[in-house]
């Protein structure tokens, strides 16, 4: 299971869910996602892009446990959007997935907020044996912007490892939302940001990719 979570919004946590969550199913690979914030953003989108794929919504941390132990016996990979904050449900997710991302965006304020994810983040490592990897992602990036630079400079102090590729403030990313769908289904116009979102999520999931398209089921269609 991987979760996306943060301890405040507009950080780009459920951009990045419904993102993962497309481009695993466009690769055939049998994926669901959790709902858990409470804008249920990410479930109206992905109610558009795919009517027919696994999305379940939970509002406590008992519903996280039992809607990912249910979807755990049908598919092979679960993705989890929690909620803005830090409450018993991100905690809930972060014990029960193999990797947290922690999207970070060009901010001084996020940058202080994530200081309380990656404690949570550690705090669920001590209790869970280690789990899960922790990965912070820089979103939402722009060239020659000062915030931006010392982002980069400023998130490997945090104490979690940093993903090497950086996501871009592109339009794309604005316009697959409007359209309810991912930059890598708009086509040519939308390259650049599905070449770096795929490079993203390649990175994140390591040799577990390989091993998830091997399970892949001929007739599954990603759905």
């Amino acid at each position: 299971m991987i979760v996306f979570v943060n301890s405040k919004g507009g950080v780009g946590k459920s951009t990045l869910a419904v993102h993962m969550t497309l481009w695993a199913l466009d690769l055939g690979i049998a994926t669901a996602l959790v709902d858990c914030d409470k804008q249920q953003s990410s479930s109206d989108w992905l109610i558009e892009a795919e009517p027919r794929m696994a999305l379940r919504m939970a509002d406590t941390p008992e519903e996280c446990v039992e809607k990912v132990v249910q979807l755990r016996q049908s598919h092979d990979l679960i993705i989890g959007d929690g909620p803005a904050g830090l409450d018993d449900v991100s905690r809930t997710l972060l014990l029960l997935a193999d990797i947290a991302i922690l999207p970070l965006t060009p901010s001084i304020l996020d940058l202080r907020s994530l200081q309380q994810a990656t404690d949570i983040l550690k705090y669920a490592q001590t209790l869970n044996g280690g789990r899960p990897e922790g990965r912070i992602v820089l979103n939402k990036m722009r060239l020659r912007d000062g915030i931006s630079a010392e982002l980069r400079l400023a998130a490997p102090t945090m104490g979690v490892a940093v993903a090497s590729t950086h996501i871009r403030d592109l339009q794309a990313y604005r316009d697959a939302a409007g359209q309810a769908t991912s930059v890598m289904r708009l086509g040519s116009r939308a390259k650049p940001a599905a070449t770096e979102i795929d490079a993203l999520f390649r990175e994140l999931l390591g040799d577990r990719l390989e091993v998830l398209l091997r399970n892949r089921k001929p007739d599954h269609g990603g759905i």
